[in-house]
């Protein structure tokens, strides 16, 4: 480095003792050096307070108190203090050298932190503050600059108590600390708590997962307003691969009210160990979306049956040159691969779906799981692991099996009158194809049966498949084949469980209900009631989930301040298209069970249904508007959003 005034100044107050090398960083209150220690002749690090701090009494105690209080503390994530040298003009102290970066650097070098590092950030950090609380100490300065990441080993370590002070002793006159990081009570001038601590230790995790602070502002006054009144935005569209857990216990660190926060480590560390509280889907749900469990043993044993089949044939073709074997061999390998499985699985897919139809459920409830089934299929894959080798030496095999196949069948075989001189020779070569092609057609479907059983072929819960599924059942070709599978069926009961279900579908069904329990004479001048119902549900979920993709987009920091402002306005005339609509189903549902209460309808009913019908119309003419939002957003506009009901119901 630089031979500065000041480093040969400090070397030499040092002689015989320490000897510097470098300086490895600056802060508020000094400057940090690499150095040996002469006499153990091992690296240290050692802290110089600044020279205009040293020369004040008050900056030069508060200096030295880091060193005292650290000193108190023995942990493995908390920085080391060896010694304190609190004499001459410029006090030090010495550390140990932490072989890594600071948590800041980190940022700075690779961005946001994978949520498991995060989470590892947040608990070890919990650990030390949690040793140090126990001993009365409260940091009051963690910053992204104050936490290191060991190379290696990715331990975390808490450093810099500069700031640290014994509870019993806080000087509630002055406010020291870093402005991005303090707690409301702290800039409010009240003394600092263990739950402060975790206020900071929320900033930096917050920053860590999201790659960005919560707050930011121009000027020190406008953010620490900020951090007094104004919620931090929200985590989770900003880290989607992050647990909920995780998200919940940062943004409890976050809560303006020091009670809300974690109270301990203890607290924190509970709500980082506390599982998931995932929605319960019903159990007549959760059967049917394991019904590929229920039938896949029967795909298991009647794939290599079926090829066997097949190879048989083949075989006894090449045996007795009987055309009639090649030709049922033809058959049979074709209906193996197209008509059997597939009549197999719809008629297996009806019987799926009348099932969960006689139970109260139907094409709304199974849209509404989906996504709920989704992150059970999420925690289920992250428990598994990765799939055992037999599994997916299988899987490699059937796939190579398959494409020599198809090659021959594609390439080889219909080119042999090309390549050989006589028609014997290529006869000759075409049965020894055909034996080859019989062996891999029963290699490769044995292989696929075995899949039907095996871990190793199981499909990645957010895979394009499983994406291709979800869009199945979320198209009006799934609504119509499920109710065709329920023709000839018995009104449907009502369903117990509906934990999956929001409010507008509730309302939706319930309005179904209803309607079916009043007599058919009441009906008379109602007109379509359930259609009308159905066309404001699905108004609802189109306009939930259109609020939802706009405050998502509201976190994008590329937009300026004018776009910023646009999407809150869109968003918030979005959020009350959707309270007015689902407020007109709950309307719609009270008035129906005054109506089979009273047995006689009403002129409130009347009048009701005339206003939904108003917004119904309303809400169909928004159809373009909302068109135009998905595609500013980036999103597929190819379904109109309120769903299959193109024009008002009939009165």
């Amino acid at each position: 480095m630089a031979l500065t005034p000041e480093f040969l100044s400090l070397q030499e107050t040092l002689l015989g003792r320490y000897s510097l090398e470098r300086e490895l960083g600056r802060g508020g209150m000094g400057t940090v050096y690499l150095a040996r220690d002469v006499k153990l002749d091992r690296p240290v690090a050692i802290k110089f307070l600044r020279a205009d701090l040293a020369a004040e009494p008050v900056s030069r105690a508060r200096f030295l108190n880091e060193a005292r209080t650290a000193a108190r503390l023995a942990h493995p994530n908390i920085v080391p203090i060896f010694s304190v040298d609190p004499d001459g003009t410029r006090p030090f102290i010495v550390m140990a050298v932490i072989d890594g970066e600071t948590l800041g650097a980190r940022l700075r070098r690779r961005g946001a932190l994978p949520p498991e590092e995060t989470e590892r950030l947040l608990r070890e950090t919990a650990w030390a503050l949690g040793y140090a609380h126990a001993q009365g100490i409260i940091h009051r300065d963690i910053t992204l600059e104050n936490i290191l990441i060991e190379r290696g080993s990715g331990r975390i370590l808490l450093g810099d108590f500069g700031l640290a002070t014994v509870r019993e002793a806080v000087d509630d006159q002055l406010m020291f600390g870093t402005p991005g990081y303090l707690a409301p009570e702290i800039i409010r001038g009240e003394p600092a708590l263990p739950a402060s601590d975790f206020y900071a230790l929320g900033v930096v995790a917050y920053h860590a997962l999201a790659g960005r602070a919560p707050f930011a502002a121009d000027t020190t006054g406008a953010l620490l307003a900020k951090h007094m009144v104004q919620a931090p935005p929200p985590l989770a569209p900003l880290a989607r691969s992050a647990s909920r857990r995780l998200v919940h216990a940062i943004e409890s660190c976050l809560e303006k009210d020091a009670d809300a926060r974690p109270s301990d480590a203890a607290e924190l560390l509970g709500l980082l160990e506390r599982a998931p509280e995932p929605v319960a889907i019903a159990p007549a749900l959760r059967q049917w979306f394991t019904r590929w469990e229920r039938i896949r043993p029967i795909y298991a044993l009647a794939t290599p049956i079926l090829a066997l089949q097949t190879w048989l044939l083949i075989w006894g073709y090449l045996r007795y040159d009987e055309t009639g074997f090649l030709v049922a061999a033809a058959i049979t390998a074709s209906l193996t691969v197209t008509a059997v499985p597939v009549f197999v699985h719809l008629g297996f897919e009806a019987l799926a779906l009348r099932a969960l139809r006689r139970v109260g459920f139907g094409i709304a409830d199974i849209r509404a799981a989906y996504p709920h089934w989704h992150d059970t299929l999420v925690r289920e894959r992250r428990k598994e692991g990765i799939p055992p080798l037999p599994g997916r030496v299988v899987l490699d095999l059937t796939v190579i099996f398959g494409a020599v196949l198809l090659f021959t069948l594609a390439f080889v075989r219909p080119n042999l009158q090309l390549w050989y001189d006589t028609s014997q020779e290529a006869t000759y070569v075409a049965n020894i194809l055909l034996d080859l092609m019989s062996t891999l057609y029963l290699a490769t479907l044995t292989g696929i049966g075995i899949g039907f059983a095996s871990p190793g072929f199981r499909l990645a819960p957010a895979g394009r498949f499983r994406r291709l599924v979800q869009a199945f059942w979320n198209s009006r070709f799934a609504a119509g084949i499920t109710a065709l599978a329920s023709l000839g069926q018995q009104q449907r009961i009502a369903a117990s469980s509906t934990l999956h279900r929001n409010t507008e579908l509730v309302l939706g069904l319930a309005i179904d209900d209803l309607w079916h329990a009043i007599p058919v004479a009441l009906h008379e001048g109602l007109g379509d009631v359930p259609a009308l119902g159905h066309t404001l549900q699905r108004s609802a979920v189109e306009l939930r989930d259109l609020a939802e993709r706009l405050r998502e987009s509201e976190q994008d920091t590329r937009h300026d301040a004018a776009e910023q402002h646009r999407l809150l306005a869109t968003r918030e005339a979005v959020e009350a298209r959707h309270r007015e609509t689902v407020g007109a189903l709950e309307r719609l549902r009270l008035q129906l069970l005054r109506l089979v209460a009273s047995r006689e309808q009403s002129q409130d009913l009347t009048n009701h249904l005339t206003v939904a019908r108003e917004l119904e119309l309303s809400l169909l003419h928004d159809i373009e508007a909302h068109t135009e939002i998905r595609r500013l957003l980036g999103r597929s506009v190819s379904q109109p959003p309120i769903g299959s009901t193109p024009t008002p119901t009939p009165a």
